[in-house]
This record gives structure tokens, C-alpha cells and sequence, in this order.
């Protein structure tokens, strides 16, 4: 988070997909899992339909009652249940929107597979409705780009473009320990399923895995500062994992396999401006000991995994925000910090038991708390010089300053509501 001080407020919001639209994709998901003859009642996918409907409706959601089985404690919040809620649903929405397009051969049975899973990834101890899921998010990067899309072969993914067929073998990596053995198992599997030639194109293997829960062991969120902020925190563990997999022999005495894409997919809360959203980070490792024609298919193949950058016809388009010029502070404000916490961080000395999300001051406004961690205090010191600091720990009436830069810091625009 400290990395986050770095980066320049935004002056726009971001793009959004209304939740009402949310719910109606949902709807047209179970009509076409319907349409397969695959049941959608009493499922996932009606509990998350349920739900976006009820917060569409302004209605008061009990979480607990929808989503029976989920004791977590990581689901605390209604901002945690939304978080987990549009992780799950965007990856839905993502996949309907290949399947619109084209829905590839043997499309039945991975529908029914990932719609009989656990209501959430992070909870799901049998993974194979999960893989699944990763697979049809991958083919759904294809099904966006025109390709013809074969998913009842044992190949996880073949796709047929006018000049290439791309066999996409995928994977999910739970941890550390077993990602050589997953990435070389991919690497094989190409090898024994992949011709040199198919449908009179030139084959090519790739190598598709989802690095979510290597990257966040938490298979949680991530908190950020700003949009770009929560991007490079995510690249920067794609990278990271990257430079592992680049010591795997994945590619080594087949030049044919020209590709092994790394992808994230995780929620995000942005504090500026206030934001929550689901991320879809890939990090692209390609085989450079390949000959002009493997060339050619890299670049198509990069086209393709380029279709999540085509808007969506519904978004709500950015608005221009202004930036606070001033904090009207009403009569009656309660203004409130703890001595010692304060003072050692100001003077930068150790505090036993104190964390980030340790509560050291407060404001309260209009009857409204607004409570203020650690980690907020040691963001905002970076706005005084040093002998600033030094007169604030001294002088502990002199406080106020820096709950009000607090406050400042979270609500940074005009119209920030609180």
C-alpha cells in the first residue's frame, strides 16, 4: 500500500456496468444453460441472480439467508460479500459474452459442470467446476474473436482461426509447489494430443494458466490507492511468478508451443476514486527460438487475448470529478486520537500490538464516525516535512491538523459522500 502514495489522483471516475445489468446477464446465462437442458434452479447462479436483483431493487439483502452455507469469516461486511459476489459474476458475464458469439462444440458439459460448483472460489474445496470455469474463460477470449472453438476433444481448448489452430491446454495453480509439475503436465499433454497440422493448419500449443491463488494465497481481494495502483500490484506478482516459470523447461526442444499465459483474477476496492472491481490481469511469456511462421501466430494469438479491450456497449461512461478545496468542518465536530500509538509512529519508534488496520484517531461529522488506521496516519506524514512531525509529537493539541489531512485523504473530491 505505501507504493500507492506514488501514483496521481484521478480526476475521472471509471467506467462501470450497472448492477441491474449484472442480473440481466445472469438471466440470459440461465437461459442458455436452460437451452442446453442444464438446470440452473436452486443453484449458484440463481442465489447470485437473487442477489443482484435485490440490490438492483434497493432491497435490505440478508447474505446469509441467500448464500445458506457459507460460514467464512472473510465474508463479514456487505462490501466483502459484494467484492467475492462480482468475482464470481464477472468471470460469468465474461464467458457469455464468448458464448453470444459462438458456442463451441461440447459446450454442454462444462456448462453443467461449473454451474453444479460451490457458490464461491474462495470456498470451493473440489476444483474441478473451477477448472472448468478458467477454461471457458479462456475459450471465451476465441469465441470473441471470430474463431470456430472445439471443446470435446481432450484438449482442454482447440481454436481455428483462417490460417492457425491453437491447442490450449489449461491449468489452475494452487501453490508453489506444484507449478512445475502442472506447467510440464500442460507441456506434455500438447505434445501427445497436438499434431504438426490440423484441418489443414499449422498447430501451435499454448500453455494457459491462472496464477490467482500463487499470487493471493488469501484467494481474497486486493486494497489499493488508485486503478493504476491495484493494475501494477497485480503485474507485479505476474511478473514475479513469470520469472519462475521462465526457469521451467516449458518450452525447451518445441518450438511449436509458442506461448504460456499467466493470468490473475481477482476483486479490487480503490480508494480514489472510491471503486470496487474485478481485474483480469494477463502476463504473456512466449517462445522466442520459434521461425517466421510461429511469428505470425504469436501476433494472432495476441490480437485474440486483446478482445477484453473492447468496452461493453452498456458501460456508464467516466465522469469528471473536482478536487476538495476545502473541509467544512460543522459545529459540534468530535475530534478524537490515542496519545501513545500516535506519538510512536510521529517519533518512528516500535509499538507492540499495533498493525495497519489498528484504529489511532477519529472524526465525528453530521453524527457520522469516521474512523482512521495506522496505516492512513503514516500515509498522510508524508504530506509534513520533518520538524512538522517532530512539532505534532510534542504538542498533542495540535492534532487536529492531521485528522483533518486524514480525512482529506480519503475523501479527496468535492462530492466524496460520508
Amino acid at each position: 500500500m505505501e507504493e500507492g502514495s506514488l501514483y496521481g489522483l484521478p480526476d475521472h471516475t471509471l467506467p462501470a456496468i450497472s448492477f441491474r445489468d449484472h442480473a440481466d446477464d445472469l438471466r440470459r446465462f440461465e437461459k442458455f444453460a436452460e437451452e442446453l437442458g442444464v438446470k440452473t434452479h436452486n443453484t449458484r447462479i440463481s442465489r447470485y441472480t437473487q442477489y443482484f436483483d435485490d440490490l438492483t431493487d434497493g432491497k435490505v439483502i440478508d447474505e446469509r439467508k441467500i448464500f445458506k452455507n457459507v460460514s467464512d469469516a472473510r465474508f463479514q461486511s456487505p462490501l466483502d460479500w459484494q467484492l467475492y459476489l462480482l468475482r464470481e459474476v464477472h468471470e460469468l458475464m465474461w464467458i457469455l459474452r464468448g458464448l453470444k458469439e459462438h458456442a463451441p462444440s461440447g459446450i454442454e458439459a462444462k456448462i453443467e459442470k461449473i454451474v453444479s460448483g460451490s457458490d464461491f472460489a474462495a470456498l470451493d474445496k473440489n476444483t474441478e467446476s473451477r477448472d472448468t470455469q478458467f477454461e471457458l474463460r479462456v475459450a471465451s477470449y476465441f469465441c470473441q474473436s471470430g474463431c470456430t472453438v472445439d471443446l470435446s476433444t481432450e484438449t482442454d481448448i482447440i481454436a481455428l482461426t483462417d490460417k492457425h489452430a491453437f491447442f490450449v491446454e489449461c491449468k489452475r495453480i494452487a501453490g508453489i509447489r506444484n507449478l512445475k509439475d502442472n506447467l510440464i503436465k500442460a507441456k506434455e499433454q500438447i505434445i501427445c494430443r497436438m499434431p504438426k497440422k490440423y484441418e489443414s493448419r499449422r498447430a501451435y500449443g499454448i500453455i494457459a494458466a491462472d496464477v490467482t491463488k500463487l499470487g493471493f494465497s488469501h484467494n481474497g481481494l486486493t486494497m489499493s490507492m488508485t486503478p493504476d495502483h491495484a493494475r501494477d500490484i497485480i503485474q507485479d506478482k505476474l511478473k514475479s511468478i513469470g520469472e519462475k516459470v521462465l526457469a521451467l523447461p516449458i518450452f525447451s526442444g518445441r518450438r511449436d508451443i509458442i506461448e504460456c499465459l499467466l493470468q490473475i483474477h481477482i476483486p479490487s476496492v480503490v480508494m480514489h476514486p472510491p471503486t470496487t472491481s474485478t481485474r483480469f490481469s494477463s502476463y504473456a511469456l512466449r517462445n522466442y527460438k520459434v521461425d517466421k511462421k510461429s511469428v505470425l501466430a504469436i501476433n494472432e494469438f495476441y490480437k485474440i487475448s486483446q478482445a477484453g479491450q473492447i468496452a461493453d456497449k452498456r458501460e456508464i461512461p467516466s465522469e469528471k470529478l473536482e478536487y476538495r478545496e476545502y473541509i467544512d468542518v460543522p459545529e459540534g465536530t468530535e475530534f478524537s486520537m490515542e496519545r501513545e500509538p500516535v506519538t510512536s509512529i510521529l517519533l518512528g519508534t516500535k509499538v507492540d500490538d499495533l498493525n495497519l488496520e489498528s484504529i489511532v484517531g477519529s472524526i465525528k461529522m453530521n453524527g457520522i464516525l469516521h474512523e482512521f488506521t495506522a496505516m492512513e496516519l503514516q500515509m498522510v506524514m508524508r504530506r509534513f516535512k520533518s520538524d512538522k512531525i517532530k512539532y505534532f509529537a510534542n504538542n498533542e493539541s495540535e492534532r487536529v491538523e492531521i485528522l483533518l489531512q486524514m480525512f482529506a485523504q480519503r475523501y479527496p473530491y468535492q462530492n466524496s459522500r460520508y
